[in-house]
C-alpha cells in the first residue's frame, strides 16, 4: 500500500491491550463495517500493519475508525479516524 499511514503509538497501545488480555471488542471500519470479536494478534506484511481477529478476519489498521471495549471496569471508546 503506497499510501499507507501507520497509526500513532498510543492508539497502537490500546490494540495491544485488547490483544494481550483477549478482551471482547467492537471494531468499526472507516467504511462503516463492524466486528464484534477478539483480537488474536497484530501483524505486519509488506509494511502494512493488520489486526488478526479470532474469527480469522484480517483488518488493516489504516482502515479502523473506532475500537470499543471495557478495560479495568471502564468502557473505552478509541477513535482512529473519521468515517469515510
Amino acid at each position: 500500500m503506497a499510501d499507507y499511514q501507520p497509526i500513532s503509538c498510543d492508539l497502537y497501545d490500546w490494540l495491544e491491550i485488547a490483544a494481550s488480555w483477549h478482551l471482547p471488542v467492537t471494531l468499526a471500519s472507516r467504511d462503516g463495517l463492524r466486528w464484534d470479536d477478539k483480537v488474536r494478534t497484530i501483524e505486519a506484511s509488506d509494511g502494512v500493519e493488520y489486526l488478526l481477529l479470532e474469527s480469522g478476519e484480517r483488518l488493516s489498521l489504516a482502515d479502523l475508525a473506532t475500537l470499543d471495549f471495557v478495560w479495568q471496569g471502564e468502557a473505552r471508546h478509541i477513535r482512529f479516524a473519521p468515517a469515510r
